[in-house]
């Protein structure tokens, strides 16, 4: 089901007479909202992640040929999204008709890193100032198992920080140990 701020950004275009720039607004917001659905169907509640990792994303002809673009600010979600490419146009030709004929997955450089369309829109509101509650020594051992399945030392530290960050967020919401 469509929500009403899907196409707000076309509305507001249009209304400022410019047909050439709302068409170009709604159809960027458009590709946007498809690729974060496709996602959301195919990686489920892991989903978040990967929008919050991805910079931009573009549908358009390049070479005659249909080409979904996809920039993310880390290898390793671009090493995913092309284990799971097929799949991602299988779910934008099933759920919107977009029939992509080409994947590209670019990793992001400079200070196109820094932009995160998916992730603002996901950001909690109001909890910025919660502080996080600390973790008990069984619960910093549980994370640190968990994460000690990762081989790639960067991408476990990453988890263990993410999973720390997580469950002390969670104790601190729900007033345990503060």
């Amino acid at each position: 089901m469509r929500r009403i701020g899907d196409n707000i950004e076309g509305y507001v275009a249009s209304l400022m007479g410019d047909d050439e720039q709302a068409r170009i607004n709604y159809r960027a917001q458009q590709v946007r909202n498809r690729y974060r659905l496709a996602i959301e169907s195919v990686y489920r509640e892991n989903a978040e992640l990967f929008l919050a990792h991805t910079n931009n994303v573009y549908i358009l002809k390049k070479d005659g040929v249909l080409t979904l673009i996809v920039y993310v600010d880390e290898s390793i979600f671009a090493a995913e999204l092309n284990a799971q490419r097929e799949l991602i146009k299988l779910k934008l030709l099933q759920l919107f008709g977009e029939q992509v004929e080409q994947f590209e997955i670019h990793v992001s450089r400079g200070n196109y890193k820094d932009y995160h369309p998916y992730a603002d829109e996901h950001a909690p509101e109001g909890d910025s100032d919660l502080p996080l509650a600390p973790l008990s020594e069984e619960e910093r051992e549980a994370v640190e198992a968990t994460a000690r399945m990762v081989d790639d030392e960067r991408v476990r530290k990453a988890l263990e920080k993410a999973m720390s960050a997580d469950l002390a967020r969670k104790k601190a919401e729900n007033g345990i140990g503060s």
